[in-house]
């Protein structure tokens, strides 16, 4: 797809048509070519939950336009494939079309779904975890142009995937290579339990098929100290790891 516009909304309540914030990321030929945000007067005002979210208040939104009047400024991005990352923002849509009688007809891409798809190896599909697992550069999540943002360069991404990651494959081999690493002199100790924790937790996909691991050896930890039961539990698990990872053919 050369050209689509991704989008996110922030709501003001439970309700899927209390929209107070709006954020959108225009992409052509493979590159975000322009991005906005607007604050919105919600239908139905703000709940203090949703606030804590997002941190937009009353104060924020008090003299911003509703939805209907903000829309002859919009109306553009519409005539573009949509694509958000979850059915909550085309839920949010429908809402709005509805409430302020728009009639809007739009093509909507739901990313998260594709991203199940094509990385099912991920503990899960949350645009932080894949923000990070694509290791792009940090965002303020709820935050609706930075979260439009965010979704469109996911979205890039996983357009070039077949549906096994390159990526995953090069982080097995090197999951490979640290337990090797670890196990070479048969003991393990904090500072490689503690690494492999750090290496794991910037790695979800990895993390995910060895949840196991992963598990056990963030349990040990958590007091600071890995005693020698821990290092004995900790070395049999990596050694289980690593025979599964050599039968897998890594």
């Amino acid at each position: 797809m050369r050209e689509f516009i991704s989008i996110d909304f922030e709501t003001g309540n439970p309700k899927r048509v209390s929209a107070c914030a709006i954020g959108y990321a225009k992409v052509s030929d493979g590159e975000v070519i322009e991005s906005n945000g607007h604050l919105i007067k919600p239908v139905g005002g703000h709940a203090s939950f949703q606030s804590k979210i997002h941190g937009i208040k009353e104060e924020h939104t008090i003299n911003q336009p509703d939805f209907g009047k903000l829309f002859p400024e919009l109306q553009h991005i519409f005539s573009y494939p949509l694509v958000a990352h979850s059915l909550f923002d085309k839920q949010v849509l429908n809402a709005l079309s509805d409430h302020f009688d728009l009639d809007l007809n739009f093509e909507y891409i739901d990313s998260c779904e594709i991203a199940k798809e094509k990385l099912p190896e991920l503990k899960n599909h949350k645009l932080k975890t894949l923000v990070k697992y694509f290791q792009f550069p940090k965002f303020k999540h709820h935050d609706a142009k930075e979260d439009a943002i965010a979704c469109a360069n996911i979205f890039l991404k996983l357009q070039g995937l077949s549906g096994d990651s390159t990526t995953i494959s090069d982080d097995m081999h090197e999951f490979k290579g640290m337990i090797n690493g670890i196990l070479a002199d048969d003991e393990v100790n904090y500072r490689e339990a503690y690494e492999l924790v750090y290496w794991l937790d910037d790695h979800p996909a990895v993390a995910g098929q060895n949840q196991k691991l992963y598990s056990k050896v963030m349990t040990a930890l958590e007091d600071n100290d890995l005693d020698s039961f821990e290092a004995k539990e900790t070395k049999l698990l990596l050694a289980e790891t690593l025979n599964k990872l050599s039968i897998a053919g890594v």
